[in-house]
């Protein structure tokens, strides 16, 4: 098992670390450090749902150095802990009838217990061994499952068997049953519960292997549901040899390999091994009444599958060998092929070989062109493939190049190259493939109407996006449903991502979907088959935004705007309830309304509320709130939002913790637009999460969130003025703060997290105005992400003076004030390897400056255990207070 807590020297290549509480005191005494707690501490004060307990009950705890997990202060905690699970958000009703809601009951944050459950890391890949499963599946599972039919109120709970946790249920087609995976602590198993009743039954006494496909699927009948068993003859789990065979090789002839900074890869012909045992698994169906198992094929490295509506056939995506010792294995190489019932190969779809390089200096894609570096070659591969309603395997793919055609997106080939989409029937010979639709715009997505009869395309080109009807029993009679408009109208703005279950929008002006019949996304067509719809919120003025929806004429394109809210609240309509769209479900909230969900008749807007959430930290929500414009010395403008006490009186100077994110801009205009973008934010309902700074009000701060722009100039990248900017940028900040008698500016504390950790640190090293930071999960020395870094293209040799000056480590003995690091032991972030805060610590310690370093064990970037996030507010709040609250009032030079 690759170990939680590794040793500073793991980045350079060492065996990881065995956990065990000597070994840890061992570390922490290494470098410095008395705060890494005993394994066997942790569990006996935490447990599942319990509070830390302080460090020691014979004298008063010192939360800067004390060992074990402690407590913050009472009002801290009560935020921490607060009771958000009670509140519920209903978008995706279920299939078919559409009577019922599924919700996962949560018990708040996810306990130590389940975070540190053992487990291997291999390569980014995260498997609890014990339970064959995907890590994640463990550390954020649900107390239990809970359906609401909504026409009555009646709440449905599912009964979940004994000792078992589960994650997102998975709706059956008719919307009847839901599958699920029990989630116990040596086993994963599928079972099924009946929408009316809540009765849950097993499915199956094989145990599922959930490390890849996470989730049961539906047959398109609803009768089976397709899964990845752990294989009949499956062996133990390989062990590590006791004494290893020989050295670690890596070899590299003249050839230029760039990838970023991964924290994890595999690391040895063992934990390659290791790797194919947990993904190797038994692509199944089973019948939900008989309980029969059929499998399908032998067993294979599965990555991902998905059956074909008439249950015949199935895309399988098999990972293939050789393994990587220098990329992750989301980078490993694939094989996409079509197999029968009886699991025979019949054709290969796509084979991705495995990619050895990930240059992250490399010119991104062109269908981003606010991030175009330079020539791209266009994908010819076939791209989105997915099944049709037929049974036919459906794909895009750009057609041939044109005789004496250039095959590069910067020279305008991209618009000369037809687009298609294809359809690939069975037996899917080589040659059978046929085009169903073709285009001199760029496909982005293809859906059907629940009959298959009409095909949508949305395709995007110079004039902008589109959404097209084709009518497949008509000749493919081609119609025009939404056609770009000139900016600024009052029609549906970008629309997000389709919600789970299949509700949802596409793109720019996107058409409504649903799950269909067999399961898969339709789009929504009205009873008399002539209209579809779409939902919007424009930007009707700067500050109301009003959700609508319109209905479309399929063949002529004409809208009717059949609803508009008022825009006194923000109005999030989420899905229809009929085809018709006369019954909607929607979200209502406001900076003083707590979001509800409703269902909402749109001819008469009558709402039946669906829940009672309720503000369950009314003493955030009541906080003081203010949006301040900082200016800087060179004109440039932002924005700067500050959050005080409830009972703040004006004029009072509190001390502050600025919370920042530096983010890079061509220009203001650019910077500009973000603030545009975000205007409907401000309101909403405000939330907090369990590291939400804003808790610092209750200790008597001023919580300052700056936007940071790095803005480029005329000749140059953004990064080249990084250090500049940040000076400027924290500068104007407190000088308008402290105009208006906001903040004591001789009392100052900064904070981030991962890039704002790393700029946090470069602010303590180049400005005199911080008493204290509080940096974590970062990256303190760009030399150790060589190729390239967030935004930044070039490599540390292409731009060795910028990476140079970005790098706080090197200007180490600059410090001011005192700096607090906390960093996740397993923090998989590309680019923030812990080495990057313990040698930090190193060096400041070496410098004799005041600084503290807290590693937790377990923890990804960004902690989520409770018993982690509470001692986090604890080791912060006690080093704000003895750092910048109680700083005084000695002059500081600013």
């Amino acid at each position: 098992m690759r170990s939680p807590l590794r040793s500073p020297l793991a980045h350079a290549g060492s065996r990881p670390l065995t956990w065990s509480p000597a070994l840890a005191r061992k570390m922490a005494l290494a470098v410095g450090l008395l705060t890494v707690p005993s394994l066997a501490t942790a569990q006996n004060r935490a447990g599942a749902n319990a509070a830390p307990a302080p460090a020691s009950a014979s004298k008063a705890a010192d939360p800067i150095s004390d060992e074990g997990y402690i407590a913050p202060p009472e009002a801290i905690a009560r935020l921490v802990t607060a009771p958000r699970e009670g509140n519920a958000s209903f978008n995706a009703p279920s299939p078919g009838s559409r009577k019922y809601f599924a919700r996962t009951v949560s018990d708040g944050l996810p306990s130590l217990k389940n975070v540190g459950k053992a487990h291997h890391n291999l390569g980014g890949f995260q498997v609890d061994q014990g339970a064959n499963r995907e890590r994640g599946m463990t550390m954020r599972s649900a107390a239990g499952l809970e359906l609401l039919e909504w026409e009555t109120g009646r709440k449905i709970p599912v009964a979940l068997p004994a000792g078992a946790r589960t994650t997102q249920p998975v709706w059956s087609p008719d919307g009847s049953r839901i599958a699920f995976l029990a989630l116990f602590d040596d086993a994963t198993q599928l079972y099924v519960a009946d929408a009316a009743t809540g009765k849950a039954t097993p499915v199956s006494g094989r145990n599922v292997l959930a490390t890849t496909v996470t989730a049961p699927s539906w047959s398109a009948d609803g009768q089976s549901l397709i899964v990845v068993l752990t294989p009949d003859a499956r062996g133990a789990e390989p062990k590590e040899p006791a004494l290893a065979s020989g050295p670690m090789v890596r070899i590299n002839e003249s050839n230029k390999l760039k990838t970023r900074t991964y924290a994890d890869l595999v690391m040895t012909p063992y934990e390659k091994d290791l790797l194919a045992y947990h993904i190797t698994g038994q692509l199944a169906v089973i019948n939900t009444k008989t309980r029969a198992v059929k499998k399908v094929g032998a067993p294979g490295m599965i990555r991902a599958l998905d059956a074909s509506p008439d249950g015949k056939y199935f895309r399988v995506t098999y990972v293939e060998k050789p393994f990587s010792y220098v990329l992750p294995v989301s980078s490993f190489g694939t094989r996409d092929v079509i197999v029968d019932g009886a699991g025979v190969v019949v054709r290969e779809v796509v084979n991705k070989p495995l990619r050895e390089s990930d240059d992250p200096t490399d010119p991104v894609d062109p269908m981003n062109p606010s991030r175009l570096a330079g020539r791209v070659p266009v994908d010819t591969g076939k791209r989105s493939i997915a099944w049709a309603p037929s049974g036919a395997l459906l794909y895009m793919q750009l057609a041939p190049t044109p005789a004496g055609g250039a095959a590069r997106a910067d020279s305008g080939a991209a618009a000369r190259r037809a687009d298609r989409l294809m359809q690939w029937k069975a037996p899917f010979d080589a040659n059978g493939a046929t085009v169903l639709y073709e285009t001199t715009n760029r496909i982005s997505a293809a859906r059907f109407n629940d009959a298959g009869t009409i095909l949508f395309v949305t395709e995007t080109g110079t004039g902008g996006t589109y959404e097209q009807a084709i009518f497949l029993t008509e000749n493919n009679a081609k119609f025009t449903v939404v056609a770009p408009r000139p900016r600024g109208r009052g029609d549906s703005a970008a629309a997000p991502a389709p919600a789970a279950g299949g509700f949802g929008r596409g793109q720019a002006g996107g058409l409504v979907t649903r799950p269909g019949s067999k399961g898969d996304a339709v789009v929504v067509v009205s009873t008399d088959g002539k209209s579809v719809f779409t939902i919007g919120a424009p930007q009707d003025t700067a500050s109301s935004p009003k959700a609508n929806v319109e209905k479309i004429d399929i063949r002529t394109g004409a809208r009717t705007r059949i609803y508009e809210s008022t825009g006194d609240v923000v109005e999030t309509i989420s899905a229809p309830l009929d085809d018709d769209f006369t019954k909607v479900v929607v979200q209502r909230e406001s900076p003083t309304m707590v979001p509800q969900s409703f269902v909402l008749t749109l001819a008469s807007k009558d709402a039946k509320q669906l829940t009672n959430n309720v503000d369950v930290m009314p003493e955030l929500s009541k906080a003081i709130k203010k949006k301040v414009v900082a200016r800087r010395a060179d004109g440039y403008t932002f924005n700067v939002n500050v959050t005080l006490p409830a009972d703040y009186k004006t004029g009072t100077r509190l001390p502050a913790m600025f919370w920042f994110y530096p983010r890079e801009y061509d220009n203001q205009a650019a910077y500009d637009r973000t603030l545009a973008q975000g205007s409907a934010a401000d309101r909403r309902f405000p939330s907090y999460g369990p590291r939400s700074l804003q808790f610092l009000v209750t200790q008597g701060y001023a919580v300052v969130e700056p936007d940071a722009p790095i803005f480029a100039s005329e000749g140059q990248l953004a990064n080249d003025n990084y250090v500049v900017d940040l000076r400027n940028n924290l500068s104007a900040i407190i000088d308008a703060l402290d105009t208006l008698q906001i903040i004591d500016r001789h009392r100052l504390g900064l904070g981030g997290h991962s890039y704002g950790a790393f700029s946090t640190v470069n602010a303590m090293v180049h400005t005199p105005f911080f008493k204290a930071g509080i940096a974590g999960d970062g990256a303190y020395n760009r030399t150790l992400t060589p190729n390239g870094f967030q935004s930044e293209r070039r490599d540390l040799w292409q731009g060795r003076q910028t990476y140079l000056e970005m790098s706080p480590m090197l200007y180490a003995d600059q410090l001011n004030g005192a700096l607090l690091m906390y960093h996740s032991t397993e923090d998989q972030n590309v680019g923030t390897d812990p080495v990057n805060s313990t040698r930090l610590y190193h060096a400041l310690m070496g410098l004799g400056k005041t600084t503290s370093l807290y590693m937790y064990p377990y923890e990804d970037h960004g902690p989520i255990a409770k018993e982690t996030v509470l001692d986090q507010w604890a080791r912060w709040v006690a080093w704000l207070d003895k750092y910048v609250k109680n700083a005084g009032n000695k002059n500081t030079a600013m």
